[in-house]
């Protein structure tokens, strides 16, 4: 049986909208990812989502979100932008805006 070692683009939209609405309720967008992370381990989804909890505890939220998938070189020079200005209404309008685009391109 091949193993799946990448996020097809259903996961990739339901992880960027998961991340919008932990992060618009105010949590930390770190803590946010961690929780996201640690439903996806519980779901056995170690192999694929260990990278990502590693580049997020090593180089943060944006390098965890490259690790994945979900954002590319351009997207993540944006969203330092958008990280950097501490707004979490900010991030998590600009994560759903790249959900709905990621879902548009399917």
């Amino acid at each position: 049986m091949a193993r799946n070692d990448s996020l097809d683009v259903a996961d990739k939209v339901r992880l960027l909208r998961a991340l919008a609405f932990q992060i618009r309720r105010k949590r930390p967008a770190e803590e946010a990812f961690t929780d996201v992370l640690e439903q996806e381990f519980r779901g056995g989804r170690h192999r694929l989502f260990r990278p990502a909890s590693d580049a997020l505890g090593e180089s943060g939220f944006l390098a965890a979100l490259m690790v994945l998938g979900l954002i590319g070189d351009e997207a993540a020079a944006v969203l330092t932008v958008v990280f950097d200005a501490n707004d979490h209404r900010l991030l998590a309008g600009a994560l759903e805006h790249l959900a709905d685009h990621t879902e548009r391109l399917a």
